[in-house]
């Protein structure tokens, strides 16, 4: 089944003393690259959770932001940084000054700066609760972005798979439309061999030459079969659970360059709005498959 590059999952997960929140977002990308914005207390499990995030999601540009709140404030297990409380103090005091601001610099001011407070390093069941609340928030919302990635695979196969029937469709087309165009051809040499008979200088290796060419231009027999193939192969990759981007890329790949030897040995017409029609699904099919993880 295909997965989409594109997708958000969000998660949150509450312990005694911490409530953690993730957000993740993916677009397309060729690599699984990941930016990860948390405070900065917990920069000790950034590149762990970032491992964590890539098995699970293989390919696309991943955003990450995580927020960690404090339900409460144990003295013996929090430390005030008061160099850094002061120097707080000071900016918001010449921010108050500078925008004409009378209301005093208050507790809830400050409270918004998480690095003021810091676990004290003796305490490391809180450091755990911690770390375990981002992780399961932090999964959590990989999970929803997994769901949302495979249901828009889901939409993704669907539309796919519309799209190769339309060029199978095309491909009957093209075998239907060649009894009239071998006759056609078949005319066209007929005149063609007439003109030369009324030269009494008839040059027959000239004739089977003509005829040699005539054949090998109309036999497009192989380049279908190749189509079917090619058709059949890529709906058996959509059904399979593994990865399959840059798989279909390359079968999409074969079948443009079997459509462009159609096209330059048809020579007739018909087949050529046929070919054209066949080009324009399979760029589509090229678009789509970009978002295919």
């Amino acid at each position: 089944m295909l997965e989409s590059m594109t997708g958000y999952g969000r998660g949150e997960h509450t312990t005694q003393h911490y409530r953690a929140r993730a957000e993740i977002r993916s677009v397309n990308f060729r690599y699984c690259e990941i930016s990860l914005k948390m405070p900065s207390q917990l920069h000790t499990i950034e590149q762990p959770l970032k491992e964590q995030v890539q098995k699970s999601v293989k390919r696309g540009k991943i955003s990450l932001t995580v927020d960690l709140e404090h339900h409460t404030t144990e003295e013996e297990s929090v430390h005030i940084r008061e160099d850094a409380l002061m120097k707080r103090i000071k900016t918001l005091e010449k921010v108050r000054e500078a925008a004409g601001i009378a209301e005093p610099v208050r507790l809830e001011h400050l409270l918004v700066f998480e690095e003021l407070f810091e676990l004290t390093e003796d305490d490391p069941d809180l450091l755990k609760e911690q770390h375990e609340a981002v992780e399961k928030a932090v999964m959590h919302a990989v999970g929803q972005l997994l769901d949302m990635r495979r249901r828009e695979g889901r939409m993704l196969q669907n539309d796919l798979e519309q799209r190769l029937a339309m060029l199978a469709g095309y491909c009957v087309e093209v075998r239907n439309g060649e009894k009239e165009r071998i006759q056609e051809a078949k005319t066209r040499m007929t005149e063609r061999l007439e003109q030369l008979l009324e030269d009494n200088r008839v040059d027959e290796l000239r004739i089977e030459q003509e005829i040699a060419i005539l054949a090998d231009r109309l036999d497009i027999s192989e380049e279908l079969v190749r189509m079917d193939a090619h058709i059949s192969y890529f709906t058996e990759c959509l059904q399979e659970n593994e990865l399959q981007g840059k798989k279909l890329n390359f079968i999409l790949q074969e079948m443009h360059r079997e459509v462009n030897t159609i096209g330059s040995k048809a020579n007739s017409t018909a087949i050529s709005r046929t070919v054209v029609g066949m080009k324009e699904i399979i760029e589509n099919i090229r678009e789509q498959i970009q978002n295919i993880a």
